[in-house]
């Protein structure tokens, strides 16, 4: 295991009026605080799975917010004091042109965050940086391992070659790759940016090779050539180059869909550290922050181990939903829809 530090870190990049983008899994317009308050909650179940998990983690919130807002009556900010959860506040730099991809706008601000781990890591630090919308049901131990091992940890998402993911497929990316000097013999890999993992040292040669393919990207879009649409692609395109193993953090994390037209989530992810779980912001993950948020539920106390995952999964679907659960889920997507309802009119009635 490594003598250096272990640093945890998540990012919330707020979207401001007149620059919103699409996040299909949360829904409205990103720059409202109704929004922004769904991905608050997320940040607070990340971090409050991981101190438990975690505790001698160094944790580490980046955000461009000017502020922290308190969620009701749940005081955010003094939350992440109490539990020693540093908050810096980071800009957002890697702003693509308005009109680069019509969606995930804000997810390029990992790039800011790798930069700032670049800047304030020393080589021998292990970085985990993961989606808000992730829950840790163990501790980092093993992921801490395979970064010790391969200097790079990443997530292969298995996907079909011709299947497109955020407008390219494996198979057009391919071709990117080529007209940019990498040649390869068949469609590459595509990895998930929910896990950005490393040694201090490999994150810091990931930040310089994020600022070359940016700037490449960047060029081809005013160009009009095709480019890499999102900063999971970039990501996926630096991994491939480089020749890092591949789905070196597959045994620790799972992306888990939890929709009953797609549901992923099996017995075997009760022995995973990570599940991330973009389909819960508005639904498990809202329920858990309610636990965490009151110091003396069970959410505080539960043994960890498999005691803590079921207790997890039992709110987040996993590995199956609960009959409670799925009354719950109901409820709230009629309440979505009437509030979506309610806005439409309002909308019609102020014109």
């Amino acid at each position: 295991m490594s003598n250096g530090r272990i640093q945890i870190v998540t990012g919330m990049c707020c979207d401001v009026e007149g620059q919103e983008s699409l996040y299909p899994q949360a829904g409205g317009l990103s720059s409202s605080i109704a929004f922004q308050i769904i991905y608050w909650r997320c940040v607070v179940v990340y971090f409050a799975s991981s101190i438990r998990n975690n505790p001698n983690a160094n944790h580490i919130l980046l955000t461009n917010a000017e502020r922290i807002p308190n969620i009701g009556n749940f005081q955010t900010e003094e939350f992440f004091a109490e539990h020693g959860v540093k908050v810096i506040n980071l800009p957002f730099t890697y702003q693509p042109p308005a009109e680069y991809y019509h969606a995930f706008r804000s997810t390029f601000y990992k790039f800011d965050i790798v930069k700032y781990l670049k800047n304030n890591s020393e080589d021998s630090d292990s970085c985990l940086s993961l989606d808000s919308d992730c829950v840790w049901l163990n501790s980092a131990d093993r992921m801490i391992s395979a970064i010790e091992k391969y200097g790079l940890v990443n997530y292969d998402l298995n996907e079909p070659e011709d299947k497109l993911i955020s407008y390219l497929s494996r198979r057009q990316m391919q071709d990117i790759y080529q007209e940019l000097g990498y040649q390869i013999e068949e469609p590459p890999k595509y990895f998930g940016a929910e896990l950005i993992g490393g040694k201090g040292k490999d994150i810091k040669k990931l930040s310089d090779e994020i600022d070359s393919i940016w700037e490449i990207c960047l060029q081809r879009f005013a160009e009009g050539k095709s480019k890499f649409n999102t900063e999971e692609q970039m990501l996926t395109y630096i991994y491939n180059k480089e020749g890092y193993a591949a789905g070196t953090g597959n045994p620790y994390l799972k992306r888990i869909w939890t929709s009953p037209k797609l549901y992923t989530a099996a017995q075997s992810d009760l022995t995973l550290d990570v599940w991330h779980l973009p389909g819960e912001k508005g639904y498990g993950i809202k329920r858990l922050f309610r636990e965490i948020a009151n110091p003396k539920s069970t959410f505080w106390t539960v043994p960890l181990g498999n005691k803590f995952a079921a207790y997890v999964g039992s709110y987040l679907g996993v590995p199956k939903p609960t009959p409670s659960k799925s009354f719950l889920d109901m409820l709230d997507n009629r309440m979505s829809g009437l509030q979506r309802r309610f806005s439409q009119l309002k909308s019609v009635l102020n014109k």
